[in-house]
């Protein structure tokens, strides 16, 4: 096939994300401790994740490389690349970390009023 390199990393994302569904039937068969099923399921959901924010930058490299429109400022490098992923990750953490903190706040003055 002559596929450019970020098609190939487009499907490569997509394909990625594992299905801890079909993963956690086999470990059930073979008994597996609950703990390591638990733990599957954990880096199933970091996995899916990982995929989704590949998915979108491999995705823009790749349609910014075929547009017959674009100029230099529609292409995507794949040093951009790797810093979206690293904004979009940490980004998010942040955000999960803000609005965890907050309402460990609220749930907090809560309990002190009941």
């Amino acid at each position: 096939y002559d596929w450019p390199l970020a098609l190939c990393a487009t499907l490569g994302a997509i394909l990625s994300s594992t299905d801890p569904v079909a993963v956690g039937s086999v470990l059930k068969s073979a008994g597996a401790p609950p703990r390591l099923q638990m733990h599957i399921s954990g880096e199933s959901l970091l996995n899916d994740g990982s995929a989704v924010v590949f998915f979108a930058i491999f995705s823009a490299m790749y349609l910014a490389e075929v547009s017959e429109d674009a100029n230099d400022m529609d292409d995507v490098t794949w040093g951009q690349g790797i810093a979206t992923f690293f904004r979009m990750s940490l980004g998010g953490t942040a955000v999960g970390f803000g609005f965890a903190a907050g309402l460990l706040v609220i749930l907090d003055r809560l309990d002190r009023r009941l």
